[in-house]
């Protein structure tokens, strides 16, 4: 059970490393994508009622279609998510993304902060304020282990040593 909480904290850490959005930025932007995907969901509902229902054919494929440019709008967003993710970190760590031994460090440190993220949510959740705190705690050491190790791997590389 510890071992899973300590792998869970070092994933949260990773948001904290970067500046960037706030943590309230980053929820109010979650909240609204489980909104739309709430939305699409439950336009995909009535579609499927009003098959067995038996509606117009036309009105179907106009809601599927709408349904598909609301997904493809989702993806979309994802995507500049994403790059916009990783041009932060090319300007904060700069080359040194490029080396494997830095990629791999953002992959595992992506990993844990991702874990300790859902623990903490799920702790959240249950109303468990002390787990809640230890994995807060978890998340900070995990940055500050992150911190350290990309440090180093900068160092290595701007001397020039692969």
């Amino acid at each position: 059970m510890l071992a899973v909480v300590l792998l869970a904290s070092a994933t949260v850490a990773s948001a904290d490393v970067v500046a960037g959005p706030s943590r309230k930025d980053i929820r109010v932007e979650r909240k609204e994508l489980r909104q739309d995907r709430k939305e699409l969901r439950e336009d995909r509902k009535e579609i499927r009622e009003d098959r067995k229902a038996g509606a117009d054919a036309k009105e179907l494929r106009e809601d599927k279609k709408e349904i598909r440019e609301d997904k493809k709008e989702l993806r979309e967003d994802r995507k500049a998510k994403r790059e916009a993710r990783r041009k932060e970190l090319r300007e904060k760590w700069g080359d040194v993304v490029k080396h494997p031994d830095a990629r791999a460090e953002l992959k595992v440190h992506a990993r844990r902060v991702a874990r300790l993220a859902q623990a903490r949510k799920v702790a959240e959740a249950d109303g468990k304020k002390e787990l809640v705190a230890r994995i807060d705690k978890l998340v900070e050491k995990e940055n500050a282990r992150h911190q350290r190790v990309m440090d180093r791997l900068k160092e290595k590389g701007s001397g020039g040593a692969p």
